[in-house]
């Protein structure tokens, strides 16, 4: 009998060993509500948890008084702060971690969780890219012999700390043969990131326009700059600094000054990034004569045709203080275009 009884016993301590259900983790509910299972991760505020009968299930972080778990876990706190960890017992609305051997228990508040097992992060490109391409032409024949033409492009090249970007724009009109518009205008630009928001700037454009009496206006710049926002949705950024501005004229007195530059470029997406509008501003001020001044805008509005494909429409501002001999101020003009962006 004695020998039965212990022979009971060890096969009882086998079954509980080899046969009772593995440990859970388990959480606790405001409402008093206890559920064992699994902690897969947490992320945007909903705890997502494994159980036996219901599979993953979601639950408000904000709901939970209490949470245990029997393997480490991975937390994020709201401050960017990363434990790594096996939880310990605590009050209502805490959590302690308990980081290897050595380390002593770290306790915090619920709330201060961002996140439990982030999924990793897809690392963005070493290069972005982006641009428009754009092309304009209208032509009427019989009473009216005129035609038009229009280009322009941008090319933007992203890393981590550096951006290069290229552009030009070309116009042209003929009315009964004889040519009413004929400029030219191309640029480039280099951007050196301090941190994700400061960087610093190189710049060159190179200017051309017939009925200005303008042969060609270089201006060579260098400054910093502040990239407010930069998201797929978003761009707005300021710059400022100084240039070295070279003007040849076809008839007129040709100068040279040195001047101060400032820019703002700004695009946004609308109505689920179908709609866009740009503004783009840019002015030069003579350090020596402030009459020696510039203006330059383009604002206007993209719309969808077929996927990359984009009708804009675009209003040109430019002005010049002190223009070349019998010309005016100010040139305006109104374009629509089909482009190509990306």
């Amino acid at each position: 009998m004695k020998y039965y009884r212990k022979f009971l016993i060890f096969c009882m301590s086998v079954h509980i060993l080899f046969v009772s259900p593995a440990t859970a983790d388990e959480i606790r509910l405001k409402n008093g509500d206890h559920i064992s299972g699994k902690v897969v991760r947490m992320e945007g505020g909903k705890l997502i948890f494994k159980t036996s009968y219901a599979g993953e299930i979601s639950i408000e972080w904000a709901e939970i008084s209490t949470l245990s778990t029997e393997d480490s876990i991975h937390v994020v706190l709201s401050d960017e702060t990363a434990l790594k960890g096996v939880t310990q017992s605590a009050e209502e609305g805490k959590m302690k971690l308990k980081m290897g051997k050595i380390v002593e228990t770290v306790s915090f508040d619920l709330v201060e969780v961002r996140s439990i097992n982030p999924k990793p992060r897809v690392p963005e490109p070493a290069l972005k890219t982006k641009g428009h391409l754009n092309v304009g032409l209208t032509t009427t024949k019989g009473n009216s012999e005129t035609e038009t033409q229009h280009f322009d492009g941008e090319f933007v090249a992203r890393t981590e700390k550096n951006r290069f970007t290229v552009g030009a724009e070309f116009n042209r009109a003929e009315d009964s043969g004889e040519k009413t518009i004929n400029n030219a205008l191309s640029y480039m630009k280099y951007d050196h990131f301090l941190s994700r928001k400061w960087f610093l700037y190189s710049s060159a454009s190179f200017e051309k326009d017939e009925f200005k009496d303008l042969e060609l206006r270089t201006a060579l710049g260098l400054g910093a700059g502040y990239q407010f926002l930069e998201t797929p949705v978003t761009n707005l950024s300021f710059e400022t600094g100084l240039t070295y501005v070279n003007e040849d004229y076809e008839t007129g007195h040709d100068d040279s000054y040195p001047a101060g530059r400032w820019a703002l470029d700004f695009d946004r997406y609308f109505f689920n990034k179908v709609i866009q509008l740009f503004h783009f501003h840019e002015g030069f001020v003579g350090l020596e004569d402030a009459n020696n001044m510039i203006i330059r805008s383009r604002t206007g509005v993209r719309l969808p045709i077929y996927k990359n494909l984009k009708a804009t429409a675009q209003y040109n501002y430019d002005w010049d203080k002190i223009p070349g001999p019998g010309r005016v101020e100010t040139d305006q003009m109104y374009l629509l275009s089909l482009g190509y962006n990306w």
